[in-house]
């Protein structure tokens, strides 16, 4: 019964090595905005791709500052809630007020996040805009291997429809393994039978 665990393990990690695809780590990166602005001002150019995140920080310690982050690109926006330097907290170190940040987490997600975003940072003492800075991010496409093809969004047209098949294909091959890998398995765990010889 041992020996048939271990195959399986195997012939499922065998399974598992079949198509490795090879994509990049997720990025944080930190903006933080103090007395003398948001440093860095502008996100080094190929720091981010889709799927990265970019935190921005207040920490502007002057009194009754707050600040609004605002990205744009091409029509679309993100604001940030009204971020001070310092959120008040309880003996248990719980937020007192809720709606208190100090922090704005954007996500870069899809295609449509690809290209240049430009940042305002919008400094505010008792409400009152007293300074407004300008930054920018660029998010780059997030291409990766696969085997020996790219998935590269910009492909033409004429690529796009050669290859209309190919996923297709490799789902039901996808699909067939691992009902075989499944029906191995059974296989392999069902007990084996013994019969019984009369002796005469």
């Amino acid at each position: 019964m041992e020996e048939n665990m271990r195959s399986l393990a195997m012939a499922i990690g065998l399974l598992l090595l079949a198509a490795p695809v090879a994509a990049h780590e997720l990025v944080i990166y930190t903006v933080i905005v103090n007395d003398e602005g948001p440093q860095p001002a502008d996100v080094p150019e190929n720091a981010l791709k889709v799927g990265d995140s970019v935190w921005f920080w207040m920490k502007d310690s002057t009194e009754n500052m707050s600040l609004v982050v605002e990205l744009s690109k091409d029509g679309a926006s993100a604001r940030s809630p009204t971020l001070i330097y310092e959120c008040a907290l309880d003996e248990n170190g719980t937020l007192v007020d809720e709606n208190c940040k100090n922090r704005f987490e954007f996500t870069f997600n899809g295609n449509i996040s690809i290209g240049l975003w430009n940042v305002s940072y919008m400094k505010s003492i008792n409400g009152s805009v007293t300074e407004t800075l300008y930054g920018s991010v660029t998010i780059n496409e997030d291409v990766h291997l696969d085997g020996n093809h790219t998935h590269d969004d910009a492909q033409s047209e004429t690529q796009n429809l050669d290859s209309g098949a190919e996923p297709t294909t490799q789902l039901i091959a996808m699909a067939i393994a691992i009902v075989s890998a499944i029906c191995l398995g059974l296989l392999l765990m069902q007990p084996e039978k013994k019969t019984l010889v009369e002796e005469e």
